[in-house]
């Protein structure tokens, strides 16, 4: 019989659950809309082009300094004349091995000089010294021609010198009085003593080499007449010159060398004259253009040159909206525009709704509209060279229309210490979503609550305090994104419910009976359920840090403990970072004696921050393992890793103690980094085919992170995508991370 009593209060408790449930539903009304208030800030791009104009005098390269590295060079323009040799010490031979004596039984010795082009010698260093002083003769170097059939000189002298000599041996200078001028052909260079007599004990030696840069030149020795020519061993030499004449571009492949892509230049109407108009993209990483001119000639070049260089870069300025639900929302925008070149505009590509711009430039302390000075096309405006003198400060304002959408409010009366539930439908899928309360006396809360738009339907809830006043409160819910705004308001009573009336004791007495056995029933159910929720919080808690501890991975590296060398690195980031550098400097701090925290005796760790990163070493015996993350990593993640060291070490321990450079072995090593951190789940996802989507039954929750993955996708032109940019950061939950992994234990989400 008792059991039966109790089967009919539970029937007659959720028949009464029932006609609340749908009370609730009963009267349902749109959004009210009133007056209100409200700054979004916001972030803009503006477009900044520049001409940088000069002249360059006597160079062979050109060099522009830049004013700031996000400088692009979009245009080069370059206008250059008096393209000529300058002065120059060429290298004929250098190289030495032997050499040969200038004696009375050895009155000569010449080696063979090539001319390609018309050329001015001032004069020649040979490698050399003097064994003895002559007393007969002065001994001479000269230019003279050449034989032709018998490979040796003539007896055509273009130029001569005394030589200039001493005991000690090096390089000597030999300086003509006027340059020499050859044409192209053969020459020979010439240390002249025929004239000696036979009492004469002078000498001087000439080394020469056996390892020539240029093989085919002749030799020969004056013994009564000169001997006929030999290649093999020329003597050393080097021409002081200048090539004569001025040269087309064309004529030598002249090329200008911007980032690795060589541009020909074109010739010009005259001889030593040419041009060089192109469109390109240069990103340039330092604060200098440097652009190196090529040719194929082997000597050094000069010329002069103007240049037009069209730049572009792109400017952040702060902005912020105004919302006003009684008048149209005003943006203002507040960039700082500099000067840098003579010739210099910005342009703004402001959104499609907006209008009623007005420009203003801050001049000494007064705003002045420059908005006649400006030039406006379609949704761009573009402010000219002549505007920007004077101040540095300017202001863009604009109007735009307020964004509907619906905010929809069941139920318009509350009570203190009830859960607020509401919705709001969204025309699109973008931006946040602000909501405040506003009480009675005016004011609103202290944290209002922001959401993110992942769906085109967003709940909210709110728990209304206990101690809530009566009377009428007012829901207020802003929406903007970087560039549009808008507002909704709903109102609703909170009321106190009435004291409850008096009963009879005999009930009384019942309903305390009821209440102490049903919050027997009650209590013991909660701890039952209580230890459930703990338990499932600390694994939802595990396995969301087991997750966002594997995101916040930048880079792993593994390397040898005793030399620093890295046998195996995988990068999870596009952000550069210099891994051998970073294992070297790890490598230093271990060698300095930190002290490391110990967590096994036979492993140790060290813990450190380098610049906007957390770097974790782990070693194990002979091995390293080095992780660069964003964030500090959780406890789990850390003991993780011991496990991880002790696998590679058992498997790959022998390769790094016999480590010789060859990395290929260790490549597997990337199975372990899957099995022990699951860091397949930074590899690109991609969707599956739509045909077999709409066939998978999914959670509201779960398709808002479909719809996210496929925005992401359009937004970035891509077939995949990855977990990190459907996570909201720090702001992740467990629950986001369990909504993900239902989706790829479905196959929606398809990590290859």
């Amino acid at each position: 019989m008792h059991k039966k009593n109790n089967q009919i209060i539970i029937v007659l408790l959720f028949i009464c659950s029932l006609a609340l449930i749908s009370n609730a539903f009963v009267s349902f009304s749109n959004a009210q809309s009133n007056g209100d208030l409200y700054i979004v800030n916001s972030e803009f791009k503006i477009l900044e082009f520049g001409e940088a104009n000069g002249e360059i005098l006597n160079t062979s390269s050109i060099v522009f300094p830049l004013t700031s590295e996000t400088w692009n060079l979009t245009n080069i323009e370059l206008n250059i004349t008096d393209i000529q040799s300058k002065r120059e010490i060429k290298d004929i031979e250098t190289d030495i091995f032997g050499g040969k004596d200038l004696y009375k039984g050895r009155k000569g010795l010449a080696v063979q000089i090539n001319i390609i082009d018309p050329t001015e010698i001032y004069g020649v260093h040979i490698y050399g010294d003097e064994n003895a002083p002559f007393t007969t003769v002065n001994v001479s170097v000269q230019i003279n021609g050449y034989n032709s059939v018998l490979n040796r000189p003539n007896e055509t002298i273009y130029g001569s010198t005394q030589i200039n000599i001493s005991s000690v041996i090096k390089w000597y200078i030999q300086n003509f009085s006027t340059p020499i001028f050859l044409n192209p052909g053969n020459y020979f260079l010439v240390m002249n003593g025929t004239e000696m007599l036979p009492q004469d004990n002078g000498g001087y030696d000439w080394l020469s080499t056996n390892n020539p840069t240029n093989p085919n030149l002749y030799i020969s020795e004056y013994i009564g007449e000169w001997t006929n020519g030999s290649t093999g061993e020329p003597f050393l030499y080097k021409l002081d010159q200048k090539v004569v004449g001025q040269f087309y571009p064309e004529e030598i492949n002249m090329t200008a060398d911007i980032d690795g892509i060589y541009y020909p230049i074109s010739d010009g109407v005259a001889p030593g004259t040419g041009f060089l108009n192109e469109s390109i993209h240069l990103a340039p990483s330092e604060h200098n253009i440097t652009i190196p001119i090529i040719f194929n000639k082997s000597i050094n070049l000069i010329f002069n040159l103007t240049y037009a260089f069209n730049l572009e870069t792109q400017l952040t300025c702060d902005g912020s909206g105004l919302i006003n639900q009684d008048s149209p929302n005003v943006w203002t925008l507040t960039p700082v525009i500099e000067r840098f070149y003579d010739y210099q505009f910005f342009q703004f590509f402001y959104p499609k709704n907006w209008d009623n711009l007005t420009v203003y430039q801050k001049l000494g302390e007064i705003w002045e509209n420059k908005t006649s000075e400006i030039l406006f096309d379609e949704n761009t405006i573009i402010i000219p060279n002549n505007t920007l003198n004077g101040g540095i400060e300017w202001k863009i304002t604009a109007n735009s229309p307020n964004i509907g959408f619906n905010l929809n409010l069941p139920i318009l009366e509350w009570e203190p210490g009830s859960e607020l539930q509401f919705t709001v439908n969204m025309p699109f899928v973008d931006g946040n979503l602000t909501f405040n309360l506003i009480n009675p006396i005016g004011f609103g809360l202290e944290e209002p609550i922001i959401k993110e738009v992942v769906s085109e339907e967003t709940f909210f809830t709110y728990l209304i305090p206990s101690n809530s006043i009566e009377g009428t409160y007012t829901a207020k819910i802003f929406w903007n994104n970087a560039t549009d705004i808008g507002f909704q308001s709903q109102e609703f009573q909170l009321t106190i419910p009435p004291v409850p009336f008096t009963v009879e004791p005999i009930w009384i007495v019942i309903s305390v009976i009821l209440v102490i056995a049903i919050g027997t029933a009650s209590i013991f159910s909660y701890q039952k359920i209580k230890k459930y929720r703990i338990r499932r919080i600390e694994e939802s808690r595990k396995l969301h840090d087991k997750y966002m501890d594997v995101l916040n991975l930048d880079y792993i590296i593994v390397s040898d403990k005793k030399s620093g060398l890295n046998v195996y690195q995988q990068k999870f980031t596009e952000k550069q970072i210099d891994a051998t550098m970073i294992s070297g400097f790890l490598q230093a701090i271990h060698s300095f004696g930190i002290e490391l925290i110990k967590i096994e005796d036979t492993s140790q760790t060290i813990k450190l921050e380098y610049k906007d990163s957390v770097i974790i070493m782990t070693e194990f015996v002979t091995l390293r393992l080095i992780l660069i993350m964003k964030e500090h990593p959780s406890s789990v993640f850390l003991y993780s890793l011991e496990d991880l060291t002790y696998d590679l070490y058992k498997y790959y321990g022998k390769l790094i103690e016999e480590f010789t450079g060859d990395i290929k072995p260790f490549k597997s090593i990337e199975k372990f980094l899957k099995h022990h951190l699951n860091t397949t789940i930074t590899y690109p996802i991609i969707l599956t085919k739509i045909d077999k989507l709409e066939k998978v039954k999914l959670s509201q929750t779960e398709r808002a992170f479909v719809n996210k993955a496929i925005s992401f996708m359009k937004s970035n032109n891509s077939e995949h995508f990855f977990l990190n940019s459907l996570l909201p950061g720090k702001e992740c939950s467990p629950k986001d991370i369990e909504i993900i992994i239902n989706l790829i234990e479905k196959n929606v989400f398809q990590i290859f």
